[in-house]
């Protein structure tokens, strides 16, 4: 099991591996100078043998002022023999000559320029640099940060060719389900900070040609029976005695006559129909009609019953095609990442003569 006790930068040893178990506002950065200067005075390295590794630019230059002033402050302290701070006084005591304490933290100050501080990707742009042949790298590169840029190309060219040229009925599935470019950039930005983060199943998703042609031709037929026999419809649904008119109240038939009038009107490219068609539906009649009566016979209901099943096959196919365009996003991302970061992200610089 893990040792745990409470940290002492003053005590602690500097050899092997220690994990530091630290919140917000518990002295982090105090703690790093602390464990710099035993490593100056105590291992007797020099600066560019230290390295601080931290997150961001901001904490690099905050890191870099915090330990020039310690080492300062350290000086002043071996000069006088004391010093107002706790660890600096202890630091003082335990070292047995403070000459030669003195000589160290006043050649440390002198090359800080060449001090090994630096965020995450500027150490890791400085290891390709000086091993450059190792690591097949320019040595004039540039290290690029944001792959914001590099997103945004890679989903809009995946949107141009698979979006642009598809049916408007897909166009209008894949909109009312969210699917947009914002969302894939989303996606792919999940995928580069979680990279074996998989949408399954990993398959390409079916052609949607037969169910999109089954889907027009029955909402041609239920166009043409609508035009023809509205008039027809609505009287059965408002005054056919054997309804259950809790089920077909008159307020919400009025809805529905105006929503199938839209549909029949706007809604050649849509692919799903209002929550009411249902209602239109044969199975759906005579499941409202009241015990002890017939259901109403009429062929619009029929074309509304085939109408409505081929919309349930098209989103089903729909779904899975939408999926399999999310899957293949994002496997072609992985597939492509590594040569456009290293095509983008290390980008030679350009030179003139």
């Amino acid at each position: 099991m893990a040792d745990y006790h409470v940290f002492d930068p003053l005590k602690t040893p500097l050899e092997g591996a220690n994990l530091i178990e630290a919140s917000a506002g518990t002295g982090k950065t105090h703690t790093i100078t602390g464990l710099f200067l035993r490593l100056l005075l105590e291992k007797k390295l020099a600066v560019h043998q230290i390295l601080v590794v931290t997150f961001t630019e901001a904490a690099t230059e905050e890191l870099k002022d915090r330990i020039r002033s310690k080492i300062r402050e350290a000086i002043d302290a071996f000069s006088t023999g004391k010093s107002g701070e706790s660890f600096l006084d202890e630091l003082v005591k335990e070292q047995a000559s403070a000459e030669d304490a003195l000589r160290l933290l006043r050649e440390a100050l002198r090359t800080f320029d060449k001090a090994s501080i630096f965020t995450i990707h500027g150490f890791c742009r400085r290891m390709l640099h000086e091993n450059a042949f190792e690591s097949g790298s320019l040595f004039d590169t540039e290290l690029v940060t944001d792959p914001s840029a590099m997103i945004q190309e890679s989903t809009d060219d995946f949107w141009r060719r698979h979006l642009t040229t598809a049916s408007p009925l897909f166009v209008d599935y894949a909109r009312l389900k969210g699917f947009t470019p914002e969302g894939l950039v989303s996606l792919l930005k999940s995928k580069m900070n979680q990279p074996f983060l998989r949408i399954i199943p990993e398959a390409e998703g079916p052609d949607t040609g037969p169910q999109e042609k089954r889907f027009r031709d029955a909402f041609s037929r239920a166009r043409e029976a609508w035009s023809s026999s509205k008039a027809e419809v609505t009287r059965l649904l408002t005054s056919y005695e054997g309804f259950n008119r809790v089920q077909y109240s008159g307020a919400r038939i009025e809805v529905w006559l105006k929503e199938m009038d839209a549909l029949f009107t706007y809604g050649e490219n849509a692919s799903a129909l209002f929550p009411g068609f249902k209602k239109f539906c044969s199975s759906e009649v005579a499941m409202g009609t009241k015990k002890g009566f017939a259901p109403p016979k009429h062929s619009f209901f029929g074309r509304c019953e085939d109408l409505y099943q081929s919309s349930q096959e098209l989103a089903s196919v729909f779904a899975r095609r939408l999926l399999g365009l999310r899957s293949n996003c994002s496997r072609r991302w992985a597939e492509s990442c590594p040569r456009e970061r290293l095509r983008r992200t290390f980008r030679p610089s350009t030179t003139c003569c």
